[in-house]
């Protein structure tokens, strides 16, 4: 088990997390493209964050006419000082149809040499479609895209941070949403999250969905210690989420998959129970704790989830089904120098 773990992506528990504005998504592909999120107020530079005065004095010097100079004082420091190396971004495209994903890839933000016509657009339309887009912001910082993803497809949770118009907004307090839109499958502190697909998109009958999660949560026996979180979102299609410590959620995933890997979907293709599942449980000498698993539940409970995640249309978890991949590839790799060693 402790060799799995280091396949399933972990986030730190102190982990942050900000949503930044894309001027109503018109540098949204500049963001995207190039790999940065940046912010105006150009004629602050870096230079004059280093003196030793109220950023709003110098904000009030700068723009005389900004009738919010707190605000901008505050949009500024937290771009420049707040957001860190690791952090989580997400900016919306136009209209918000996407919000795409993202990580701070360093500490120090840096100044980008725009040209004087891409600041000054206004004053030279004749240039407008050939700068069209390009962001005119010169105070910038890394960033790594990891996925976008499509409005109608998130938590309604994460609506109201997208209704936000702040240029830069702590998201903090929607960390659990922003997680699980990116990963299905994960540890944080001391939990693991463990997030199956409903992917039925017709009505779902009620004792199909409250026996299947009775029968999911006896996979994780009856011994103190042992309790399990459980959310639910299924609106056809949804999600079922577990949560609990580390072990006791990776052993109902093993104990899952061992009893409906072969009726569901494993990276596109039907996975092979006992086949490469049974060979890395083998390898992994955890068959007899898979086993005793299963025994916790009687041969019809063990039925009634089996045809009770194929009435739900249930999906692995993406992020488990590419760690039993990269981890059985491993094992392969290590069976195969042993299958050699053994015969010299």
């Amino acid at each position: 088990m402790e060799q799995l773990i280091k396949y399933i992506p972990q986030i730190p528990e102190n982990q942050r997390y900000w949503f930044v504005r894309t001027n109503s998504g018109e540098y949204y592909d500049s963001f995207v493209n190039d790999g940065f999120i940046g912010i105006g107020w150009n004629q602050i530079e870096l230079k004059h964050l280093k003196e030793n005065r109220p950023m709003d004095d110098i904000v009030k010097e700068k723009y005389k006419d900004e009738n919010r100079p707190n605000y901008v004082a505050n949009q500024i420091k937290t771009f420049c000082f707040d957001m860190k190396k690791g952090d989580i971004v997400l900016i919306p495209s136009s209209k918000s149809a996407y919000i795409h994903f993202g990580v701070i890839q360093d500490d120090e933000v840096y100044e980008e040499e725009i040209p004087f016509e891409i600041e000054n657009i206004d004053a030279h339309p004749e240039l407008l479609f050939e700068y069209e887009g390009l962001c005119p912001y010169r105070k910038r910082r890394k960033v790594k895209w990891i996925k976008p993803i499509k409005r109608n497809s998130m938590d309604p949770q994460l609506y109201k941070l997208i209704y936000s118009q702040h240029t830069i907004s702590n998201a903090d307090g929607y960390a659990e949403y922003i997680d699980k839109s990116l990963f299905d499958f994960y540890i944080k502190g001391r939990k693991c999250h463990f997030i199956l697909h409903v992917r039925k998109k017709e009505h779902i009958k009620a004792r199909h969905l409250i026996s299947f999660m009775s029968d999911l949560l006896s996979l994780a026996g009856h011994k103190e210690g042992n309790e399990i979180d459980i959310k639910v979102n299924v609106q056809s299609p949804g999600t079922i989420e577990l949560i609990g410590f580390i072990p006791i959620i990776i052993t109902v995933s093993l104990g899952f998959v061992g009893l409906v890997g072969g009726r569901v979907k494993f990276l596109g293709m039907e996975l092979d129970t006992p086949g490469v599942i049974g060979r890395w449980l083998e390898w992994q000498k955890v068959k007899q704790q898979k086993e005793q698993v299963e025994n916790e539940l009687t041969e019809q409970q063990k039925e009634s989830m089996v045809a009770n995640a194929e009435n739900l249309d249930i999906q692995l978890p993406e992020q488990l089904q590419k760690a039993l991949k990269a981890y059985v590839e491993d094992m392969n790799k290590e069976i195969s120098v042993t299958e050699e060693k053994d015969e010299k």
